[in-house]
């Protein structure tokens, strides 16, 4: 049976990024809970249209996990112990975000993003890289299983390996080789190696980026985080987002807030300057979402 042609009221066909949205706290390594001053994310609206990109900034994911066990150093003894439920963490790429939220729940967002949001048609969307994002639960195998990857990625060093064919170089060297063919063949022995050893580096180097970028698309959250974190249906890219203004569904912000108009102002004067097309609705958050 073919799926009826409507929206199941839980996808939209329009993905949001709020100008708002809460500073980075690096010493926490988290949003903040209240969203920017209107005036600071209606400026950051007028310079992502006047610009046609949305960078990539300071924002990376602390991808959480809670270990069952763990063998840890106690330091003043010097003995190892076996930890429960212990929480460890690991950073991913500055990552590009947005949002896939029908119109009827932008309002609840709103409180910790703002009222200021640029609309992307999901065609556009998909077709800049951005992906939705796995949310996880921060004590669940699949994130336990993703930090042991990168964990042991971490751990992982070659050079020792390329120290040890120096010495092993270094050794010959002082030894008298009459035999031609011995020299050759140990030398070649030896630059299968190094060969060897580069393509090991090189592997490594590239699965912890690759694990790196990974988590980029990961968000863990806490079982209290169900109403705030798990809701957010994030979409995300590990590159800014450059658009055109046919990328552009809808412009929404607010009519007034603190008796300062930003919709008028938007509309009678920064619209013309940017020379925004009339098919690009300009929305009143009151009434679009208020109402």
């Amino acid at each position: 049976m073919k799926a009826p042609d409507i929206s199941p009221g839980t996808v939209s066909k329009i993905l949001w990024h709020f100008t708002g949205g809460p500073v980075w706290n690096e010493e926490t390594k988290r949003q903040g809970e209240s969203p920017k001053p209107a005036a600071q994310a209606y400026n950051n609206l007028k310079l992502i249209l006047r610009s046609r990109e949305i960078r990539v900034g300071q924002y990376k994911e602390i991808v959480k996990a809670i270990l069952p066990t763990r063998k840890v150093r106690n330091k003043k003894t010097g003995k190892f112990e076996i930890h429960e439920n212990v929480p460890v963490s690991f950073q991913s790429s500055p990552v590009c975000c947005i949002s896939d939220i029908p119109a009827p729940h932008l309002r609840y967002h709103s409180y910790r993003y703002g009222k200021f949001a640029i609309g992307f048609r999901r065609e556009s969307v998909i077709e800049r890289g951005f992906n939705p994002v796995l949310y996880t639960l921060e004590d669940t195998e699949v994130v336990r299983s993703i930090y042991r990857g990168f964990s042991s990625l971490r751990l992982a060093d070659a050079s020792e390996l390329s120290s040890a064919k120096d010495s092993i170089e270094s050794e010959l060297s002082y030894l008298e080789l009459e035999d031609e063919d011995s020299k050759e063949n140990i030398s070649n022995h030896l630059d299968d190696i190094e060969s060897g050893i580069e393509s090991l580096e090189y592997s490594i180097d590239t699965a912890k980026k690759s694990v790196t970028e990974l988590a980029a698309f990961v968000k863990t959250f806490s079982r209290e985080e169900f109403g705030s974190i798990y809701c957010e249906r994030e979409w995300r890219s590990t590159q800014s987002f450059t658009f055109e203004l046919s990328d552009v569904a809808m412009i929404v912000l607010p009519l007034s807030i603190s008796g300062k108009s930003y919709y008028r102002s938007f509309v009678e004067k920064v619209a013309l300057r940017l020379k925004l097309p009339r098919r690009i609705p300009v929305v009143p958050w009151d009434d679009l979402i208020e109402h």
